[in-house]
């Protein structure tokens, strides 16, 4: 079974148990799914494997991530193979492997890729061989980036880290094989036809304003950019099942009704989320989070 290849703040995977009851009633079809936020695609991989989707449309504005998705489907063997050479390469001791990590996260900000289609198959696995790089050695394992759209994460000091998973990545690029990748956001998405099941899992609206966490890509995301969502999840309701993930405002203030009046035509389900990345130990544990569907 394919298990993301990158660990991505927000990921559901500690969410499946919640999130499986909950899917639309399409239990006896298979369906079209479209995630037009991906990160981490822990869902899709889920659904996937238990052969409930017929097709997939997947999305995200970040063209990095997205170019880790399409190489992985169609150059899996070069992708293994630039990544077998960062291993070589790889610093026994802790204090050469820091200078290597700041090396690499150097180059990798040094060409920042704007546009997936400029990069010939052979450079875009040896950039995504330093995406998977960074992302297992950075601090908590994290993907962020600043406005300028470099990635800013420190070093992690791991013992042993492992970023050359070839067996998930093979599995990860046969559960691609039914999954159209682009480069988009959310509201180009086109659905066709009535087996429908759109899931939304923008980054999320921080609790205070020190939690913020919404540097995925370089434009973030704000308070107005979650009520267009609102207004795009709604325009597309009466025809096709949805579900939308976001953190829980009464977590931090119990007036707070943001989404509570975003979403009041539509189902509001909260539940028990762990928080697992947090500079401060003492901030970890299970918060509420939101779960909206038209269902």
């Amino acid at each position: 079974m394919a298990r993301p290849f990158l660990k991505w703040a927000g990921g559901k995977g500690r969410l499946m148990k919640q999130i499986l009851p909950r899917l639309p009633p399409l239990h006896n079809t298979e369906y079209t799914f479209f995630e037009p936020f991906l990160g981490g695609g822990a869902l899709f991989f889920e659904l996937e494997s238990k052969g409930l989707i017929k097709s997939a449309h997947l999305s995200d504005i970040n063209p990095e991530l997205v170019l880790c998705y399409v190489t992985i489907k169609n150059d899996i063997e070069l992708l293994i193979e630039e990544l077998k050479r960062l291993n070589k390469k790889y610093p026994k001791r802790d204090a050469y492997r820091k200078k290597f990590f700041y090396r690499i996260r150097d180059k990798w900000n040094e060409s920042l890729c704007d546009d997936i289609s400029t990069l010939t198959k052979k450079q875009a696995a040896k950039r995504v061989a330093k995406t998977i790089f960074l992302n297992k050695t950075c601090f908590n394992g994290l993907f962020r980036v600043n406005s300028k759209g470099k990635f800013n994460v420190p070093y992690g000091y791991y013992k042993n880290p492992s970023f050359v998973n070839e067996e998930n990545l093979r599995d990860v690029s046969k559960s691609l094989e039914c999954a159209t990748i682009k480069c988009q956001p959310y509201n180009h998405i086109k659905l066709e036809g009535n087996s429908n099941f759109v899931y939304f899992d923008p980054p999320y609206r921080p609790l205070t304003d020190s939690s913020s966490f919404t540097a995925y890509s370089k434009s973030g995301f704000n308070d107005n950019n979650q009520k267009e969502l609102s207004e795009f999840v709604t325009s597309i309701s009466d025809f096709t099942y949805f579900m939308l993930s976001n953190s829980d405002p009464k977590n931090a203030d119990e007036r707070d009704n943001f989404f509570d009046e975003l979403y009041k035509e539509f189902k509001i389900i909260r539940i028990l989320a762990p928080r697992s990345i947090n500079s401060d130990g003492k901030g970890r544990g299970k918060i509420s989070e939101i779960l909206v569907t038209n269902y």
